[in-house]
């Protein structure tokens, strides 16, 4: 019985150990894909800001084979979801083709979240043509 007893003890103790490990990575799973969430939403709204300060604000794109520029986007970081987030714009332009007016735009977002050891980074690239 004795011997019974410490076989039941042992396999319940290696059961509880698996659960522990298994329920340990679940919780950096869920972690790194919410990070890369915010990682995701903040390349977002950079590339959002950076083109709506390009188009409706004039501010001035490097023309491409120049080097790229960073444009200063600031985002919320009192947002809970932007905490610990930031984001950098790079912008560049190119001229039209065969006397079109067009100006086509490329930018680039590329945001970075932080929390404790772990770093995501997400990155976002727009063409856009704009007809003037």
């Amino acid at each position: 019985m004795l011997v019974m007893a410490v076989f039941i003890i042992v396999i319940f103790g290696l059961l509880a150990s698996a659960l522990s490990s298994i329920l340990s990575s679940s919780q950096d799973t869920v972690s790194y894909e919410v990070l890369g969430v915010r990682a995701q939403a903040t390349a977002n709204a950079g590339l959002e800001a950076g083109l709506y300060r390009v188009l409706r604000n004039s501010v001035a794109c490097n023309v491409i084979p120049a080097a790229s520029t960073p444009l200063t986007v600031a985002i919320d970081n009192t947002v809970v979801g932007l905490a610990q987030c930031n984001v950098r714009v790079t912008c560049n332009q190119r001229a039209a083709i065969n006397s079109s007016t067009a100006t086509y735009y490329i930018l680039n977002s590329i945001g970075t979240c932080v929390a404790g050891n772990n770093k995501l980074t997400a990155t976002r690239n727009l063409k856009a043509e704009v007809q003037r």
